[in-house]
């Protein structure tokens, strides 16, 4: 009977499997030409590839199917998938599709050349006001989104926020492995996301795993005030000796504008950072509250005029060629751990 039960689970893991398949094939190679790896995580692998049918290239993470027997991976895999299929604004990345073997899954995105806005930041030390305002309301703009359809991201750091191309100021955010769906009746739970951007009410899951504060859309908003924190002085707010002394002090909020990093930078911006990190998330600046303050609502409303600009230009190159032209150069990432590679992997 137990051997009975192990094949209806591998069944039943194989549908699952092809269910989340746009495409199924015996090999990859028949869809895509693999080119060079671009990252590793625990379960997969990441490459540039190029589509044969189109002149276009994107990156493609190769999951194996034996992972997937595990119902925790099987689970965020779906969830992930699914997220992604929903998602279509200027500063999301973008899934192309799902390929399905019977040994492994490839999930193929647009793919990004212009690197990570953590390594903007390593090289600029920090972001003057004037290339702030411009680069965050971006990143506002895509996180408005999301909300709008109940969607948190959950791990908003710069390592998830990729220029589309080199020496580009335009992004896309990235890397929806821990992303989750939140409803009023049906909060979000578990500990997931980057020690130095998680907001205080996650945190009550490393303390208790089984009885932490259900959250929402509210943690993503401390991340966010923790990204422009490091955006505009190059520095976290929260730096520790070790890990428990950094959760302590995320906990806490405990955190200053020192004068080294912050000399010359608007009390505006301090002011709207300071409205973010706060503690209660019940007290804490709102999406629409971010938008509208004053250190960033007549940038928002410029970037929403050029987002509308472009939108009408593509759409009226579609009307007059009759499709769309092929994804330019975009982006990839991972939750997982990564080596060997200098970009985000999906």
């Amino acid at each position: 009977m137990a051997g009975l039960d192990g094949v209806n689970v591998e069944l039943e893991t194989q549908a699952r499997i092809k269910a989340l398949a746009d495409v199924t094939v015996r090999d990859i190679k028949e869809r895509y030409k693999m080119g060079s790896e671009l990252g590793r995580g625990r379960f997969s692998v990441v490459f540039d590839a190029a589509h044969l049918a189109e002149n276009a290239s994107y990156a493609v993470k190769e999951v194996k199917n034996e992972s997937l027997h595990d119902e925790e991976n099987l689970e965020a895999l779906e969830t992930e998938i699914n997220i992604l299929r929903q998602l279509q604004h200027p500063h999301i990345v973008t899934l192309k599709e799902v390929v399905a073997t019977s040994t492994y899954t490839y999930i193929v995105m647009e793919l990004l050349s212009g690197g990570e806005l953590f390594n903007r930041i390593v090289e600029k030390s920090c972001f003057p006001e004037s290339d702030a305002k411009p680069l965050f309301a971006q990143i506002m703009l895509s996180m408005e989104y999301l909300h709008s359809l109940n969607i948190v991201h959950r791990d908003v750091k710069p390592e998830n926020i990729l220029y589309i191309c080199p020496g580009g100021n335009d992004i896309k955010l990235i890397d929806f492995g821990y992303a989750g769906v939140w409803a009023t009746d049906k909060p979000l739970t578990g500990l997931c996301g980057t020690p130095d951007y998680v907001a205080p009410e996650v945190l009550t899951w490393y303390e208790d795993e089984d009885q932490g504060t259900p959250y929402g859309k509210g943690s993503d908003m401390w991340s966010l005030g923790v990204l422009l924190y490091v955006i505009l002085s190059g520095c976290s707010p929260f730096s520790g000796d070790d890990e428990e002394q950094l959760l302590k002090l995320v906990q806490e909020a405990k955190y200053e504008f020192y004068e080294n990093e912050w000399q010359g930078i608007s009390e505006n911006a301090k002011d709207l950072i300071r409205k973010l990190l706060v503690v209660d998330p019940t007290q804490r600046l709102t999406m629409e509250e971010v938008i509208s303050h004053p250190w960033l609502a007549e940038t928002v409303g410029k970037c929403r005029a050029e987002m509308a600009t472009k939108t009408t230009k593509k759409m009226s190159r579609v009307g007059s060629n009759g499709a769309v032209p092929p994804a330019g150069i975009t982006a990839q990432s991972q939750s997982e751990p990564r080596t060997g590679c200098a970009c985000a992997i999906l």
